[in-house]
């Protein structure tokens, strides 16, 4: 997979994952921090998109237990949030690369989406 998304919002879900893969990513979701644990247990992931709050944990949280399974550390890991700046000054504490506020723009998430895979994968293949 090339993204891992950790969102419950099923709407988010659906707007997000639909629209990077017509733009020809791979997208897994998960609603759960549990979820995307078990999903990138053996996976390959290019980047997080991970809100900051679930039902289980909040993103912060999450992070820093997906960075320590193998594999994962330099993974990068964009915040999502519906919070907005409030959230922003967190997710740099927390570690995140970037962040997002929703409503998502879908222009800045394909902007961030590139930048990460992208460039992940030419590192992959040794260009």
């Amino acid at each position: 997979m090339q993204v891992l998304l950790v969102d419950d919002n099923p709407l988010m879900q659906q707007v997000i994952s639909r629209f990077l893969t017509s733009q020809g990513y791979s997208v897994a979701v998960a609603q759960t921090g549990e979820e995307a644990l078990a999903m990138i247990r053996g996976e390959q992931c290019r980047l997080l998109l991970i809100d900051m709050r679930l039902p289980d944990q909040d993103g912060p949280d999450l992070l820093l237990i997906l960075r320590r399974e193998p594999g994962m550390g330099a993974c990068p890991a964009i915040a999502v949030s519906g919070l907005g700046e409030d959230d922003r000054e967190r997710t740099v504490e927390a570690g995140f690369d970037g962040f997002l506020a929703k409503p998502i723009d879908l222009d800045e998430l394909l902007e961030v989406v590139r930048r990460y895979v992208d460039a992940a994968e030419l590192r992959a293949v040794g260009t």
